[in-house]
């Protein structure tokens, strides 16, 4: 499976290239399958997908103590980004 970045979406493996590095020939369907489209499946159930989701959305979205304490650093001229980690933001900035 390859995926296109330009058409956001998965374009599906051709019969006549590798599906996977090492492997050659078309798709394999998993045993006992009908499809040979690829599948997956979670190990834990809706009820605790559910529950993990509460709990990311019971988190404060911005961090009010991490904020303030960052925005006093800045005022007092304390907060100091190494001139290295500047460049490397700019590079892969501009890397794309």
């Amino acid at each position: 499976m390859r995926i296109d970045l330009a058409t956001f979406g998965v374009e599906p493996p051709e019969n006549s290239k590798t599906a996977r590095s090492g492997q050659s020939g078309g798709s394999r369907a998993a045993p006992g399958s009908a499809s040979s489209a690829d599948q997956t499946s979670l190990s834990f159930g809706q009820a605790r997908v559910s529950s993990l989701e509460a709990q990311v959305l019971a988190q404060p979205e911005v961090r009010a103590e991490k904020v303030q304490a960052l925005a006093q650093a800045i005022n007092q001229g304390d907060y100091v980004i190494p001139p290295s980690q500047i460049a490397d933001s700019l590079a892969n900035d501009l890397a794309g």
